[in-house]
């Protein structure tokens, strides 16, 4: 069993993943894509992101990818042209502009790294419940049967068309659910299901 299961390996839940697993939790981070890996998205890194890589250890291993800095921007609008730079953030005043697949793959190599366990080109078909809360992820990974991992904590990092948001309709508490919710949310980006509190691992 896990503390955490992270549902989507990229900009937003391979970070989380790092994190927990550098405090100690034992984390699966799930992604159906194996990276390196495209997606459709903006490029481009302000200081403060660029910042949140450098405090990470991160930003290095970037540029280190190839990812140049740049340290001017020119916005042409025709009658208007401004070139400039924002002020730095914690000390990071360049800004990047990284592929994803460049960024991703840092991100979700970072987490595993720390400890998480990345599982990749896996779909979560639906969520398992047990008194009022989410306590499985069943999933079926590419050429093999279904499966299903439990945590005490899931999260939805997986977008804009989130699985995990999808399944946000608790059931009763007391009785378990599962299979895909038929009336369920829709824009919602991550969803979070959780105990009160998570102690911190045994040491």
């Amino acid at each position: 069993m896990y503390d955490v299961i992270v549902v989507g390996a990229r900009c937003a839940g391979a970070p989380l993943a790092m994190l927990l697993a550098r405090a100690g939790h034992r984390v699966a981070l799930l992604d159906r894509a194996s990276f390196p890996s495209d997606t459709m998205s903006t490029h481009f890194l302000w200081q403060r992101g660029a910042a949140q890589l450098q405090a990470w250890g991160l930003l290095g291993r970037l540029r280190a990818r190839g990812c140049a800095p740049i340290r001017e921007i020119t916005f042409d609008v025709g009658p208007v042209r401004i070139s400039g730079i924002r002020p730095a953030v914690a000390g990071t005043a360049d800004t990047y502009c990284p592929r994803r697949t460049v960024l991703d793959a840092l991100l979700a190599e970072a987490a595993e790294e720390s400890g998480a366990e990345l599982i990749e080109g896996i779909m979560v078909r639906d969520l398992l419940w047990s008194e009022g809360r989410v306590a499985d992820v069943r999933s079926h990974p590419r050429e093999s049967a279904e499966s299903s991992l439990r945590a005490r904590i899931v999260v939805g990092a997986d977008g804009l068309h989130s699985t995990v948001a999808r399944g946000s309709l608790p059931a009763p508490t007391g009785s378990i659910r599962h299979g895909r919710p038929s009336t369920t949310p829709t824009g919602v980006g991550s969803a979070i299901w959780a105990r009160p509190s998570m102690p911190a691992p045994d040491s």
